[in-house]
């Protein structure tokens, strides 16, 4: 037998106990019961995924237990995200929104039955004022309730320079939300909306990110946007921990823009940092190699439909990603680097 034959099959044989591992893994880790259970309080639409609609899914597949209550119910996603020559957005969108008192409503039920009983909050999309101003309510009776109960907020404002929400939840999110969040993952925009400063080079991201420490927030994860940091290739994100460790994450931009990834990339944050028991830079990578994948496989499906024409070719795939959110590939791309505290 020749040296190339041996070579080959050690590999098909080293390659097949690998697989054979990880899918060891991913059964055990489904089978696997957790005392955790997130109220995740977001949007949420009936084809695709956004919102409820892509977080829920993950934290389920980790074993979390999650109630969810929407705050809109839409046939679809309102996402003006441009891809390739595919439309920008569907034609129409129909729905309902949830009021304040219909969310009250809801939340006394839960409390009269005293099931409100969780060890995580989740939130994202909010597009009404007294709506959010609720959620606060609803978040300082669970910490009354249980003062270890982590909340994690997504404050979903806008993206790439403007809101598509209203301007008036600023001092909503600032006043009550942010005092109250143990984990913030905003994006440049919103941290530097949150911030009152302009987030361009990694020192703006760097410097912001403070203030939110100043305010309280523990742990601050900056998903995306600090354009002078990132090139046509690469894409960076941060996440840092007052009084510890900030982490520059470094991985490769792959192509398309889709809705849903932020709701999923927070979903999978609650999961790791509970697993890890906070380490953020262990975290988020794992986050982003699962990301990668979820991602990648989007971008190949909707380029193989493209002649489609169809928005709906550009819908996350993550039911068919699910071995690789409960099993982040290790993802060699994704640099993590700590950076000096100077603060």
């Amino acid at each position: 037998m020749s040296l190339n034959i041996v070579s080959r099959s050690f590999r098909s044989f080293f390659t097949r106990d690998l697989l054979k591992m990880s899918n060891t893994q991913v059964i055990a880790e489904l089978e696997r019961e957790r005392d955790r259970r997130v109220l995740s309080i977001q949007s949420h639409v009936v084809h695709g995924y956004a919102g409820n609609k892509a977080s829920v899914f993950p934290l389920q597949l980790h074993g979390f237990e999650v109630d969810f209550i929407n705050s809109v119910q839409y046939s679809n996603h309102a996402g003006n995200i441009e891809y390739l020559t595919l439309p920008t957005r569907y034609p129409t969108v129909k729905g309902q929104k949830l009021t304040e008192r219909e969310l009250e409503e809801l939340y006394a039920g839960l409390l009269l039955n005293n099931v409100n009983h969780y060890t995580h909050i989740l939130t994202g999309y909010c597009g009404n004022v007294e709506f959010l101003k609720k959620i606060a309510d609803i978040v300082k009776d669970l910490k009354k309730k249980d003062p270890t109960t982590k909340y994690v907020c997504d404050p979903v404002m806008g993206d790439n320079g403007r809101y598509y929400t209203p301007k008036e939840l600023k001092p909503v999110y600032l006043d009550l939300i942010i005092p109250l969040a143990d984990v913030l993952t905003p994006n440049a925009f919103e941290l530097g909306e949150l911030t009152d400063t302009q987030i361009e080079t990694e020192e703006d991201c760097l410097r912001a990110v403070k203030i939110l420490h100043d305010k309280g927030v523990k742990t601050v994860v900056v998903t995306s946007g600090v354009t002078g940091a990132q090139t046509d290739e690469c894409l960076r994100c941060y996440a840092s921990v007052a009084g510890g460790d900030i982490y520059r994450f470094t991985f490769p931009r792959l192509r398309g823009q889709f809705v849903g990834t932020g709701d999923v990339f927070a979903s999978l944050l609650v999961v790791w940092l509970d697993e890890t028991n906070g380490n953020v830079a262990e975290s988020v990578k794992k986050v982003l190699g699962s990301m990668q994948k979820l991602i990648q496989r989007t971008s190949d499906f909707a380029q193989q439909q493209v002649d489609q024409n169809s928005r709906a070719m550009c819908e996350l795939r993550l039911v068919q990603s699910r071995k690789d959110l409960v099993l982040p590939p290790t993802c060699e791309q994704v640099k993590v680097e700590k950076i000096e505290n100077t603060n």
